[in-house]
């Protein structure tokens, strides 16, 4: 009979989705919706039967972590008893002195690794977890260095679960969060490693050895597009993993970029973009719209007039201006106004200084951000 784990990484309960720009309220919306996805996570593994719950590391934010979310999570995994669950700390939920790992009060089916150095803790006869902890939120060592398990059995299987980064190649930088090769995970002699810290699901192999990233089961702001969940595998030794991706997520945030050439004024643009929500199901999503091409003169983009009347078709909106002026700007140069100076010097400046296409279009952003200053319109960098 097969052994069965749910495996999931990078929940990040209490995260504070500052990076997407929602208000308050919303984000608070959206750290309750990690609290329900962990019930469904509990609700999955009961249903599905799991012979255990892994969990690579990032499970909530430490800085963050409310003691109303600490006893949430500890009481969700007392309902999933006696499924074991096994945690391995990552660098947002790192197993220092102070963290809940040392100093919660868990129930007896959750096993934490609490050091960095690799540890094994049986499954079976036959199936073992092997796994490590960041012990600090910098940690930078690849824990497989030097590492190699103790007498290799061909009826044995081997399993390691760490929050790491994989990475191509050893890299002599110390900003990565513990790196690893997947040559590093295979010469050590893992045929399956669980891991998490990318928030996208993803999957790499190396001959027999195969690395599963589960990612994010919700999204966490609109670098995270597509789907998001929990991982199923099943296992039996000496054949390779069933693995399969379960969707899980309630959150949704996409990107999607308006053209305004063809928009001559606001009402125009306005209409452009109420078409998005049927054609897209975007009523129940979080959009961020990028305006983008070249904008005739005439168009006036005020993007808090634009975004309130937007704002009623979707979970939330947020315009970003990456637009260019469709203007002759010789013939602004020749203007004997503070705009015509302001282009004169910087048109100068990209024919003496500029050095190479990069150099080039960082004047002509200069120029767009001057403008659209000019123009009292909102400006988002590039």
């Amino acid at each position: 009979m097969p052994f069965s784990i749910l495996h999931f990484a990078d929940l990040h309960l209490d995260g504070a989705f500052t990076g997407s720009r929602l208000p308050a309220t919303l984000a608070r919306n959206c750290r309750e919706q990690l609290r329900k996805t962990l019930r469904r996570i509990v609700d999955l593994a009961q249903a599905r039967g799991a012979h255990a719950v892994t969990v690579a590391g990032d499970l909530f934010e430490r800085a963050r972590l409310s003691p109303d979310t600490a006893a949430f999570l500890i009481s969700e995994f007392e309902r999933l008893a006696p499924i074991p669950v096994f945690i391995a700390p990552g660098n947002h939920d790192a197993a220092d002195a102070g963290s809940l790992y040392q100093r919660g009060r868990w129930p007896e089916n959750v096993n934490i690794f609490a050091s960095n150095r690799l540890t094994e803790r049986p499954l079976t006869k036959e199936i073992s977890l092997w796994s490590a902890a960041h012990r600090s939120p910098s940690e930078r060592q690849n824990f497989l260095s030097h590492f190699h398990l103790p007498q290799p059995s061909s009826t044995h299987l081997p399993i390691l679960l760490l929050h790491a980064t994989l990475v191509a190649t050893p890299s002599p930088s110390n900003n990565t969060h513990a790196p690893v090769t997947l040559e590093d995970i295979r010469q050590a002699g893992f045929p399956l490693a669980l891991l998490g810290h990318y928030h996208t699901a993803q999957t790499a192999r190396a001959g027999n050895t195969v690395v599963v990233y589960p990612g994010s089961p919700e999204p966490l702001g609109f670098d995270e597009p597509g789907q998001h969940g929990v991982i199923w595998l099943q296992i039996e030794p000496g054949q390779p993993p069933k693995i399969e991706t379960v969707p899980l997520a309630e959150l949704r945030f996409e990107t999607v970029e308006v053209a305004v050439d063809d928009c001559n004024h606001r009402d125009q643009l306005f209409d452009k973009m109420m078409a998005l929500p049927p054609a897209r199901d975007f009523n129940q999503a979080f959009v961020r719209l990028r305006l983008v091409g070249s904008a005739p003169s005439s168009l006036f983009l005020d993007l808090p007039v634009l975004t309130q009347r937007l704002q009623n078709h979707f979970a939330f909106v947020q315009l970003e201006n990456l637009t260019q002026p469709a203007a002759d700007l010789q013939q602004l140069a020749q203007e004997p106004t503070v705009r015509g100076a302001f282009v004169r010097e910087v048109l100068a400046a990209r024919e003496t200084g500029a050095d190479g296409p990069a150099s080039q279009q960082r004047y002509m952003d200069a120029l767009a951000y001057g403008l659209q200053a000019f123009n009292q319109e909102d400006i988002a960098l590039r």
